[in-house]
């Protein structure tokens, strides 16, 4: 395949639905409700495109959806992983409303070179709801204690810090390691009031939780407690991921940024759209993140084909904005992009 950028094809980022049965407050869905586009990806969609060597990591997390919610998400999943069992498979996804016979048939799919991330903010119903509105905690729970009986693939409890549980991670955590998680994840935020006055409501933010809790960064921050010895196994991505580092820090040492989507971190994006985009970050329909340059049709795979998106000249434009677009200045920029940071998904 023509790769006349040079982009990291070992690394690809799916938002393969962007249907979710959550109604988040700070999910772009609910924020900017008006300019969302419900749809999904097809197996047939991947198969057209992604049929090529060399993928080393697949990352399904939607910036609007939840992956599990696409008609032939196990479809999808299963077609990866028989094409090649060492690819690595990250999944995220709140868990909700699906069935102990579609857990088993996911673990099935899945082995030891995989993780899936459970986002659970509460510990039963209603604590989990003050964020993850319309969840179902039950068979959330019951899909996650299926899962850990039907695969080896590494489990994470990944958890946001809010004012409603940051008294209750201890309680989170002991959970997480009663029902066999591997992990348990804490995630700092930056999407409360001290840092965006919009999201004050009622004079304050009822979401912030104390200071320690709210990442000091320009992106989320996490904090892992390790529950158990399973990790997953050989990371190939993890040495593509390195190599490519080495090779843009190198090439951009005088630059004020040092561009991720040029190393791989965070996956080429494809949206439920089929629009290619840099990363996720770029991808939020944010009026503010400079997203929007590539919502356009050179630029959608549906239509266009893979090899074609990834040569347009499009590109050309973009690569010589990396200095100016905020998104970029943010989160790539060449004080923070150490090797730590630019091997960390």
């Amino acid at each position: 395949m023509q790769n006349h950028y040079n982009w990291p094809l070992w690394h690809w980022h799916f938002e393969p639905s962007s249907i979710c049965t959550l109604h988040c407050p700070r999910c772009p869905r609910n924020e900017f409700p008006e300019t969302l586009v419900q749809t999904q990806l097809s197996l047939q969609f991947f198969k057209d495109n992604f049929n090529f060597d060399g993928i080393r990591k697949i990352t399904f997390c939607g910036d609007d959806g939840d992956p599990i919610y696409a008609k032939e998400f196990l479809d999808i999943v299963s077609w990866f992983k028989q094409k090649d069992p060492t690819v690595s498979v990250n999944i995220v996804t709140n868990g909700s409303y699906k069935t102990p016979e579609w857990w088993q048939n996911l673990g099935s799919a899945l082995n030891e070179y995989d993780q899936i991330h459970f986002s659970f903010d509460g510990w039963d119903q209603a604590s989990n709801e003050n964020y993850r509105v319309n969840c179902d905690w039950d068979s959330a729970v019951e899909g996650a204690r299926t899962l850990r009986t039907a695969t080896n693939a590494t489990m994470i409890w990944d958890a946001i810090a809010f004012r409603f549980n940051e008294d209750h991670i201890d309680h989170m955590r002991s959970l997480a390691e009663k029902w066999k998680f591997d992990q348990f994840q804490l995630t700092l935020s930056t999407k409360f009031g001290s840092k965006y006055s919009h999201y004050n409501t009622v004079g304050i933010d009822p979401l912030e939780p104390s200071q320690k809790f709210i990442s000091g960064s320009h992106r989320f921050e996490r904090k892992i407690d390790n529950l158990s010895s399973r990790r997953p196994k050989t990371d190939l991505a993890l040495l593509e991921n390195i190599k490519y580092y080495n090779n843009v820090k190198q090439l951009y040492k005088d630059q004020p940024i040092v561009p991720l989507c040029m190393i791989g971190t965070k996956g080429m994006f494809v949206n439920s759209q089929g629009y290619l985009l840099p990363c996720c970050w770029l991808g939020n329909r944010y009026n503010d993140v400079g997203g929007e340059q590539f919502y356009i049709p050179e630029n959608n795979i549906k239509s266009q084909g893979l090899e074609n998106v990834l040569n347009s000249r499009h590109w050309d434009g973009f690569i010589k904005q990396f200095n100016s677009l905020r998104e970029c200045k943010n989160k790539c920029t060449s004080s923070i992009v150490n090797k730590e940071y630019a091997t960390n998904w």
